[in-house]
């Protein structure tokens, strides 16, 4: 989840920052990112040097620069397994749309009355703000408010496209239980509800590890009314050495053409043991979805497949009484089979005539 924050001058920003942080996000700035640009020119960091400063940068870089650094640095830190971040000081919608290209971000807009926000920057006297009087105070805002300059400050538009409203015009406390409530509505809107072909893929892609062939690996489960009654992967029979205990693959070793002689295989299909599984225990298929997610791995290089199953495997499904077929394919979606149309295509030409053929070629 990554919360980004825009607002006007003093409206809380920061606050929100340092509460979310006590609750483990981790913070970034697009200011921070002008603040180091500004000392490596080694100029006074002012408000206005940083406006300026931040007007340079998106001029010469483009109008999202500050959300392109940092949105590197949130996909790196992803990799590390965090996963919950907050953005400050969004100014721009260039910027915001930069960040919508990472998942689960959220724009919220920290919302205060102008004579609090005032009060608030005199109290803090952060970068020099200029803030003798209220207008001055407006004067300064107002910069930052609207350009027909894509490469200035446009907060308004900001505030136009943001997704939710936090208000902050009374004590801290009261400001903090608004923050509760917003990361409850957050995560409602992210929460992640995989759909029952999702599930169970991502279930076969788990059993899949289990396969003991040096050329595929095939996970396959078959589930009735969304409760999964079997499963299998490509191996060799119970109690025999397959290719990893041998150190070779057999139909390698015999120069057997990819998707050719099946039978000559160390392994039994992944389909076809799901479907034996089920009846070593005496479970029903009969109208169950079989799925099947596949993967070419040799030598250590693992690519996406197909995962269609083969001729043997598809009448197999068929005498199963199996009603439905989803499979894993090589751009990593899923395609959808039903079994009456295999059943009708069958009726009025030849097997071979298949417009989906299973095909793991040999790499």
């Amino acid at each position: 989840m990554i919360v980004g924050i825009t607002g006007f001058l003093a409206c809380g920003k920061g606050t929100i920052s340092e509460y979310l942080k006590e609750k483990g996000f981790k913070i970034y700035s697009c200011s921070d990112i002008i603040r180091e640009e500004c000392k490596k020119q080694k100029l006074e960091i002012t408000r206005e040097n940083l406006q300026m400063l931040g007007n340079q940068l998106r001029e010469k870089h483009g109008s999202n620069i500050l959300a392109k650094r940092l949105v590197e640095k949130i996909s790196l830190e992803e990799t590390k397994g965090n996963h919950i971040f907050v953005v400050e000081s969004i100014r721009t919608p260039l910027e915001i749309e930069e960040f919508k290209k990472l998942n689960d971000f959220a724009l919220v807009f920290i919302d205060a009355d102008p004579k609090i926000r005032y009060e608030r920057a005199k109290a803090r006297l952060r970068e020099k703000e200029k803030i003798d009087s209220y207008e001055e105070f407006m004067a300064s805002e107002k910069k930052e408010l609207e350009s027909d300059d894509p490469n200035s400050q446009q907060l308004l538009k900001c505030k136009d496209v943001s997704e939710f409203t936090v208000t902050n015009n009374t004590t801290v406390e009261e400001f903090r239980k608004n923050i509760d409530d917003l990361l409850l509505k957050l995560q409602i809107k992210f929460r992640c509800h995989p759909s029952w072909d999702e599930y169970f893929m991502e279930i076969a892609k788990d059993i899949s590890k289990r396969s003991s062939c040096l050329s595929t690996n095939i996970g396959a489960i078959i589930t009735v009314d969304n409760k999964i009654v079997s499963i299998g992967y490509n191996g060799a029979p119970r109690k025999v050495k397959d290719c990893y205990d041998k150190g070779y693959c057999l139909r390698r070793k015999l120069n057997i053409p990819s998707g050719k002689e099946y039978e000559t295989c160390a392994s039994v299909h992944g389909e076809q043991n799901a479907i034996i599984n089920a009846a070593r225990q005496g479970a029903s298929v009969i109208e169950g979805t079989m799925y099947i997610f596949g993967e070419n791995k040799y030598q250590g290089i693992v690519n996406p497949i197909n995962a269609f199953p083969c001729f043997i495997c598809k009448k197999m499904i068929i005498n199963a009484g199996i009603k439905k077929v989803v499979c894993s394919t090589k751009d990593k979606k899923m395609k959808t089979f039903l079994v009456s149309d295999w059943v009708k295509e069958w009726q009025e030409k030849d097997i071979v005539d298949d417009p989906e053929k299973y095909s793991s070629k040999y790499k």
